[in-house]
């Protein structure tokens, strides 16, 4: 569990990237070796993989940028969408010429990676992790396999127009749900830390990223994603139930799923030593296999 201290990203890792439509991306950029790139959720931000990505670049070069609207990195001109963040972390992935990297998505960042890998001409990745997270966030008559709370498209319009109206409201309302019940009573500090970072984000940029993501569909893009995919989710989440993983199992062609018994929405916050070893362990096959060592003549 994160100590009741906030760590801080050392500002002299910070790196910026300006975008092809002239809109800065700012990221962080730590360690040597692999490269692993975490991709952070709605309104969250690169700060929430403070502890996993110091873990990481022991032995990774750990890659965290922040999507347009969220930490450092402002909205920009151009329509927010998911389309455009997994745009940003193609021109970030092609810039730093990151081959055979492994890529982790938490909550919609698993929805960015999965435009980013159903678009052709992408720079190859050697493993995805998607924590968390559906193609399709929103139920209906032929999907029950969205967000546990019954979220379809008129509760998502009611959820819109709360987050304009009163974000402060909002973000005090949806913390808790992100971790488990017994973490959120047994870690306030936890829950309040999450929420003061969270309600200082623009309102209408979120409901405009959250219109998207309930836009997305992307059922039908999984059985062509041939990348190893570690499906990690949380075994108390209030966001998505382990149905959803297994879905994802049967669906995707080269996937695994690992629980997080004690975690809900967010297992990297919530079972830290845990996950990162399992990032890690998956990393290292991944990548070793995308790497095979090259026989050099007259060796044994």
């Amino acid at each position: 569990m994160l100590s009741a201290k906030t760590a801080h990203h050392d500002p002299s890792h910070r790196r910026e990237l300006v975008m092809p439509d002239g809109n800065p991306l700012c990221y962080f950029d730590y360690g040597e070796g692999p490269a692993i790139v975490l991709v952070h959720g709605w309104a969250a931000s690169s700060q929430f993989f403070e502890d996993l990505s110091a873990r990481l670049a022991r032995d990774h070069r750990v890659i965290i940028p922040d999507l347009r609207a969220h930490g450092e990195t402002p909205a920009g001109d151009t329509p927010l969408s998911i389309k455009l963040l997994a745009s940003d972390v193609a021109a970030l992935i092609d810039a730093l010429e990151l081959d055979n990297a492994v890529a982790l998505g938490w909550s919609m960042g698993a929805l960015v990676l999965w435009q980013y890998l159903s678009e052709p001409g992408r720079r190859p990745l050697a493993g995805l992790v998607v924590e968390d997270m559906s193609p399709r966030i929103l139920n209906s008559a032929d999907w029950s396999l969205g967000m546990v709370n019954g979220l379809d498209a008129a509760s998502s319009a009611r959820a819109l127009d709360v987050m304009r109206k009163d974000w402060p409201a909002y973000v005090r309302a949806f913390t808790p749900h992100m971790f488990a019940r017994d973490t959120a009573r047994g870690n306030p500090d936890l829950v309040a830390r999450t929420s003061e970072r969270m309600r200082h984000l623009d309102s209408d940029a979120m409901a405009r990223l959250w219109a998207s993501m309930a836009q997305q569909d992307l059922r039908p893009a999984l059985p062509a994603i041939r990348v190893p995919t570690l499906i990690a989710y949380g075994g108390r989440s209030d966001a998505y139930g382990p149905e959803t993983s297994r879905y994802l199992v049967e669906t995707l062609p080269n996937a695994s799923r690992q629980e997080f018994s004690r975690s809900g929405h967010a297992p990297h916050l919530e079972e830290p030593t845990e996950f990162e070893h399992a990032v890690r362990d998956f990393a290292s096959r991944v990548q070793t296999a995308a790497n095979p060592v090259q026989n050099i003549e007259g060796s044994t």
